[in-house]
């Protein structure tokens, strides 16, 4: 059983996001994974504590807008799809992102970009030669 967190988002963050949503936890039930989705939207955010974050095995990004605070997953192996993806084929979504972490070719959060974790940056500025 694999334990992965999700966060949805539309452009207006209201119905698309939260049938997003829906459809991954339903389908992670199905499928006998642990799915958990974090909702970004015009109501508002339910973000996830770090602990559940640090505890997932993977993420799923299904989403239209930026995603708030995206650092907080950094390393964590990924799949970026639109909003409307997930809501129409969340089981096939979640069987492609497994199953590129097997065969080692799922993407990790802030892999090969300058996105680094908070204390790598801070680590990064204090060694700047004066």
């Amino acid at each position: 059983m694999a334990k992965i967190v999700c966060v949805t988002s539309c452009i207006t963050g209201i119905a698309h996001t939260y049938m997003a949503a829906e459809a991954l936890e339903q389908a992670g039930k199905k499928l006998g994974h642990d799915v958990k989705v974090e909702t970004q939207g015009s109501a508002g955010s339910n973000p996830f504590k770090q602990a559940e974050i640090d505890s997932a095995d993977a993420v799923i990004f299904a989403v239209d807008l930026q995603v708030k605070d995206r650092d907080r997953f950094n390393g964590k192996p990924f799949i970026e799809v639109p909003v409307a993806k997930a809501m129409h084929g969340a089981q096939a979504l979640i069987n492609q992102l497994l199953e590129s972490m097997e065969n080692g070719t799922a993407k990790k959060v802030g892999e090969g970009s300058s996105a680094a974790p908070a204390a790598e940056k801070k680590t990064e500025k204090a060694a700047k030669p004066a």
